[in-house]
């Protein structure tokens, strides 16, 4: 039972994708596991024990040899394996990195270029590992095999019944999600292509179902389990109004299948039209009859798509947006497809996978690994390629393409076993599987659903039920022998035979294999919820530095008590993220010590408000390099005057907040070499390190890093402009300009703040003629013009990044 209501409970919270529901799943499903494994060990020697060669347990094999590659990513190798192995994940730690903060070339390093977030990957991976083995043992009884089938029909009507009335009915608030970004949700899901997938998932069910019962029925007259496999080609009869599980198999197909038109998911519908082409295609030559079945569900799902666009049901129609997706693919004239980010991504998502070949960037790193060698990408941060298949082929390397090319080969080893038996419960599989098979295929093209908990586990159950069921079917005749009447003329198939377990030694080593096989993946999903249990801790140490820090910022004792927190997390699990936090603590940490240390209660209000501003991530360091006559030239707060304001002694101290800031964000870079947030951090913490070339390096590094990001790259134009690195901020603020020409009047309003600024190096030859702005508008509130900065919706990928810069001194002083 927990087995199969895992993917709607995963559903049913955003998709499983928030570390807690991690956490609780993977705790859940150990605990059913446990549970079978003791009933399993219970029913040895029994009557009714269905024996499982080695082979049912193929996609188990599968999972944790993909395991098995990545958990080898993150161990550290000597530096020359790792960059013959991976000459980019070299290239990051040991340049990239190692330009900035000190990396003996000669050290151990990983393949991974974001090792925890590799590993919280595998221990995603270890759960779903370990629910493919229990899968195989659980769901080879008939009654089980249906029951699945059934529950994740129902879970795809959930997604598509809160989808369609989350459209239809405005006022229904429940899974509601910030709009903009990439893609509009639907249902449970912050994206409808996930949740298409989800729903498709739950169609390969829905026909399992379909096609089992149906043929079942018109082969039957009295219900007999043997004659359920006796074959023929008569009609449905009208019993199938009276079976349950064939109306649940047939309402959940319709109800899936205007759930994928009305979430509007292109790479949905594409994969099903195909996925559902091809499979009757493949039924031609074989029992299985789906042409009434679809002539019906497709008379029903056209009625119900007029009445949801005609407004009928609901208190208003389907939304244009979700009909405009398709239209506008499909019509003539139309450039959706020339405008598509994902096409102009994909030629960097290759450039990068060859740049690591052969050994990868680590699993889940696909959002840092990109960064350094983009040409052709759009201005967002591409978290994921918008194809699994290109995204694995990134990650893992040449066994990202073997193991792809394993798993197509053993499904359809698996798949052909099923096609060529007469049980019903076989071709209801076979029908199911093949359906499912090709949607992955076409779906994961332009996707990344299949990572998401909820749909991994759903289609982890499916496809480790088909595979073992096929395992355990082999042919009873020989060549020689005839078909006999009533038969397809094909060999008949039939479950293994049963034997007393204790006189086969074959049958001793299938019971030691799998209760061994069974323990040791019990242990490693120990370690597995472990890790996902200090990364749940993380996220929630993250979600309230975001939620409290800036109501608490001037309370010593809060942050204190919240640094300690986090200190003592952080000594335990050093994650990334975790880091930058205790970074940003850190900072404010010392800001308050020394503002104590300057005695600003004794001084007028108005002198501590300026001197707190003063040493902001932002202006601390300006005041330090105006203190510094060697670094005071052009150091200004957007072109206003800095007053000189030198680190106390007290506060160089290794021991000092400020100190241990900097030590958290080299030990952050160090974890993630292609981050931006700690290589700002190395920036505002300059008045610590005291070295001006790494500041100027880390600007730098981090322009190239997102170098296709107009925003970006105007405040990493203000950083270097505000300590009088004209060279740089000419650099990044021109990028600005190419890329958008709104950037214009906002790169000139900002550049002509600083008396000595070469302003006419800034723009490109070919839009010198068209400038005009004016010289009195605010360039950080849009163009003189009327054209606005970004809306909110451009920055969905990049808001922590922005988040990190917010503190920039190029802001208005008068609004700090």
């Amino acid at each position: 039972m927990t087995f199969g209501i895992a993917p709607a409970m995963l559903a049913s919270d955003f998709g499983g994708i928030l570390p807690w529901t991690k956490y609780t799943s993977a705790v859940a499903l150990t605990l059913a596991c446990l549970i079978a494994l003791l009933a399993r060990s219970l029913s040895v020697g029994c009557a009714g024990e269905i024996r499982l060669p080695s082979k049912a347990f193929a996609v188990t094999g599968l999972l944790l040899i993909l395991m098995a590659a990545a958990a080898l990513q993150t161990v550290p190798l000597p530096a020359r394996l790792v960059a013959g192995l991976s000459p980019a994940s070299y290239s990051a730690f040991v340049i990239w990195a190692g330009g900035i903060v000190a990396v003996d070339p000669s050290q151990s390093l990983p393949i991974s270029i974001a090792a925890f977030d590799s590993r919280h990957a595998i221990a995603n991976l270890s759960i779903a590992t370990l629910v493919s083995f229990f899968a195989a043992l659980v769901f080879h009884d008939r009654a089980r095999t249906t029951g699945l089938l059934s529950t994740i029909a129902l879970a795809a009507c959930s997604v598509t019944l809160i989808g369609l009335a989350r459209k239809l009915f405005p006022e229904f608030q429940l899974w509601s999600f910030r709009s903009g970004g990439e893609g509009a949700p639907f249902g449970t899901f912050l994206n409808r292509n996930n949740a298409a997938l989800a729903i498709n998932v739950g169609i390969a069910s829905a026909l399992g179902l379909v096609v089992y019962r149906g043929t079942a029925l018109s082969h039957q007259g009295d219900g007999d389990e043997s004659s359920e496999r006796q074959t023929g080609r008569k009609t449905f009869r009208s019993t199938w109004l009276c079976d349950g599980m064939l109306l649940t198999g047939l309402i959940s197909l319709c109800v899936g299948l205007v759930g994928l038109i009305g979430c509007g998911s292109r790479g949905g519908l594409l994969s099903m039209l195909v996925a559902g082409t091809a499979t009757l295609v493949l039924t031609r030559g074989n029992k299985v009859r789906l042409g009434g079945v679809v002539a019906a569900t497709a008379a029903v799902v056209l009625t119900v798509v007029v009445l949801l666009r005609a407004g009928t049901i609901g208190n208003q129609p389907l939304r244009e947006d979700t009909f405009q997706q398709i239209g506008s693919t499909v019509s003539r004239g139309s450039d959706r497809l020339s405008t598509d980010t994902r096409l102009a991504h994909w030629p960097d998502g290759f450039r990068t996978a060859i740049k690591h070949f052969p050994g990868g960037s680590g699993l889940a790193s696909y959002g840092y690994a990109y960064l350094p060698w983009q040409q052709t990408s759009p201005w967002r941060h591409c978290l994921h390629a918008d194809n699994l298949w290109l995204e694995m082929f990134v990650e893992l390397g040449l066994a990202g393409l073997v193991l792809t090319g394993w798993g197509a080969v053993l499904m359809t080893r698996g798949l052909r076993r099923l096609y060529a038996s007469t049980d019903p419960l076989d071709q209801g599989l076979w029908v199911s599987g093949c359906y499912l098979c090709f949607v992955i295929a076409i779906s994961q093209t332009f996707d990344f659903g299949l990572i998401l908990p909820a749909n991994l586990i759903a289609v982890v159950l499916l496809l480790s039920g088909i595979v073992a069921r096929a395992s355990t079917v082999v042919s009873a005749a020989s060549e020689g022998e005839h078909a006999t009447p009533g038969t397809s003329g094909k060999p008949k198939l039939k479950l293994l035979r049963q034997g007393s377990w204790w006189r086969s030694p074959g049958v001793l080593r299938e019971r030691v294999f799998q209760f061994a096989g069974a323990a040791g993946l019990l242990v490693i999903a120990a370690f597995a919820i472990d890790r996902l249990r200090l990364d749940n801790l993380v996220d929630f140490a993250v979600r309230t530095a975001d939620a409290e820090l800036p109501q608490h910022r001037t309370d010593p004792q809060w942050l204190d008590r919240f640094a300690g927190e986090t200190r003592t997390l952080a000594a335990q699990h050093p994650h990334p993220d975790l880091l930058d936090v205790l970074t940003r603590l850190d900072f404010q940490r010392g800001r308050l010590l020394e503002l104590t240390l300057m005695n600003v209660g004794r001084i007028p209000q108005a002198h501590q408000a300026a001197l707190y501003s003063a040493t902001s991530r932002g202006r601390r360091r300006l005041g330090w390099r105006a203190s510094d006559p060697a670094l005071s030239r052009h150091v200004t707060d957007a072109g206003n005057p800095i007053a000189p304001l030198p680190l106390d002694s007290q506060l160089r101290s290794p021991d000092s907040p400020y100190a241990e800031a900097l030590r958290s964000a080299e030990a952050s870079l160090l974890q993630r070499p292609l981050a931006m947030p700690p290589r700002i951090d190395q920036v505002y913490l300059e008045f610590m390190h005291r070295s001006p070339d790494r500041s100027r390096l880390a600007i730098r590094q981090s322009a190239a890093l997102f170098r296709n990001n107009p925003e970006l790259q105007l405040r990493f134009g203000a950083l270097a402009a505000n300590h009088g690195d004209y060279e740089t901020a000419t650099q990044t603020w021109r990028r600005a300009a190419t890329l958008d020409e709104r950037m214009i009047p906002r790169v000139l309003g900002r550049s002509r703040r600083f008396p000595d600024f070469p302003v006419g190096d800034l723009v490109p030859e070919s839009s010198q003629g068209a400038l005009k702005t004016d010289p009195n508008a605010d360039p950080l509130s849009g163009a003189a013009d009327g054209s606005g900065p970004l809306p909110p919706s451009a920055f969905w990928n990049t808001s922590r990044i922005l988040t990190t810069l917010d503190s920039s001194p190029n802001r208005n002083p008068k609004r700090s």
